[in-house]
Formats: structure tokens, sequence, C-alpha cells
């Protein structure tokens, strides 16, 4: 199940801040431009400057993924983001992290992409635009098994295992 992100609780920014620091899978979703950026914390107080600031564009949900009542993950779904590298109206951007070791590689990742697409589907979204990095080998496959498709690499954006490496982004029209 789901629930919305709390970014007035400390408990929430915390679980936020351990997952994302969590040097398994910390360069799995976050794009660091320099290796300085990749040595920097996130903090719980990060987390709560996000939770305070207003998103641009259209509808926006920062989801704890929840099992058996627990926090597990995170997820997100935006519409009209200015991340977006189409620029084509009613696109959204889904992201989602499973936070707990434990819950990775169950199929949950399946299940928590079906649900960010059907609340992109009900905002009235027409695709959806992810980004991967290249070297996420196994995020890619997990994509494209999903019909999205490569439509452009924008090299040199991230920084990882001691180089720079492409951003990937993957589109599906739903």
């Amino acid at each position: 199940t789901y629930r919305d992100v709390n970014f007035g609780s400390n408990e929430d920014c915390e679980l936020l801040a351990r997952w994302y620091n969590d040097p398994e899978i910390k360069h799995l979703y976050s794009l660091f431009p320099n290796e300085e950026s990749f040595s920097n914390e996130f903090t719980p107080e990060y987390f709560q400057r996000v939770g305070q600031t207003p998103p641009k564009g259209g509808p926006t949900r920062n989801l704890m993924v929840l099992a058996d009542g627990a926090p597990i993950g995170h997820a997100t779904f935006e519409t009209d983001t200015p991340k977006l590298v189409t620029k084509i109206p009613h696109t959204a951007w889904i992201a989602l992290a499973i936070g707990e070791e434990q819950h990775r590689r169950r199929g949950l990742g399946l299940r928590i992409a079906t649900h960010l697409e059907t609340l992109a589907r009900e905002s009235g979204a027409e695709r959806v635009e992810i980004g991967v990095f290249e070297y996420n080998e196994r995020a890619l496959s997990f994509f494209t098994r999903l019909r999205y498709k490569e439509f452009t690499r924008q090299p040199g954006r991230v920084w990882w295992d001691g180089r720079m490496w492409a951003v990937v982004r993957l589109l599906k029209t739903l």
C-alpha cells in the first residue's frame, strides 16, 4: 500500500535520508554531477526542505511505499515537471526506490511502477518519461520489459565509480 510522505515528520525524513545514503543503492537514483556531490550526505533536514518547496508543473505525489504497514520505499509521480526532456504537455515523470534491502528483487518494482502509471493515467497524462543511469542495467531491462522505449541519451551527466555516465531517457505511451 501507499501513503503520502509526511515531510514534517522526523521519522519519514530520517527514513528517506537513510535510504538515499545507502551505499548499495545511492548511485542508482540520485543524479550526482561530480565526485564531490556524490560524497555529500542527504540529511533529514534536506528532505524537510524538499517538502516545503512547492513543485513546479502539474500534480505531484511523494509516496511512502508500505509492506504490512511498514515503510519500505519511496515513489514519486509528477506531471509536466521541468525535469522532462520531452516538454510535451500531459507527460508524467515517475521514480521509485526500494529502501529496505530485504524487499528488493521481490517483484515490488512492478507493482509500484504499475501504480505510478495508474496515477499518471488518472491525472490525464498520456505518456510517462523516466531517466535511468546507463550503468543501471537492471533498471534499463526492467523498464524495457514494461514497454518503455529509449528516446535519447544525455552523455556525461552523472558521476559514479570514478567516471561520468549518460542518463538514458525512456518514454512510454499510456
